[in-house]
């Protein structure tokens, strides 16, 4: 901000509690010029059982004494969520993003685990910054915004974490390597 002068025009960030895209999203909540979307884990694909997208798939119900966005079945048991990052594979998310996504403060998304891959390869290909798994979801949604901004628009996704600690877990999902190995 001290760089440019201005504020952002789009704000980016994983979402499965949702501390990090809060983090990121607080200080602009009240500013409407600011466009915030949170990013949710898609997994294997939203339309499968294989995902943590609780805003996009999930219903209102209580989990760990809050009520909010969760994955349940009928009878409000909680489902088991699913993403190649443990950081998002969460079956609820924070009351917060619940509110903001009921208002429409702010936008969510979602993105599937190859994405998230393909995310994580090419920033560490091109810029020599390994993401952790769950940045790499934020990542992987800015071409899906790229047609909705402007070139001289101020673009910020929220990296985080250290991707160092996923490198084996990458590697066994794109057919490296197993077990460290």
């Amino acid at each position: 901000l001290k760089q440019t002068g201005k504020l952002p025009e789009l704000l980016i960030a994983c979402v499965g509690g949702g501390s990090n895209a809060m983090g990121l999203f607080h200080p602009f909540v009240d500013d409407e010029t600011v466009k915030m979307i949170g990013v949710e884990a898609a997994g294997e694909g939203v339309d499968t059982p294989r995902h943590a997208a609780t805003l996009s798939k999930g219903s209102p119900g209580i989990i760990h004494g809050m009520m909010t966005y969760i994955l349940q079945d009928d009878y409000g048991q909680i489902l088991p969520a699913h993403s190649v990052s443990a950081g998002l594979d969460y079956p609820g998310v924070g009351p917060e993003h619940a509110y903001f996504h009921d208002s429409k403060r702010v936008e969510y998304g979602s993105v599937t685990d190859e994405e998230a891959l393909e995310a994580f390869g090419l920033l560490s290909k091109l810029e020599g910054i390994i993401p952790a798994l769950e940045s790499a979801h934020a990542l992987a949604y800015l071409p899906k915004m790229i047609h909705q901004t402007k070139e001289e628009d101020l673009i910020v996704v929220n990296v985080s974490g250290r991707g160092d600690k996923d490198v084996y877990q990458v590697a066994e999902q794109v057919g490296g390597i197993k077990n460290g190995e």
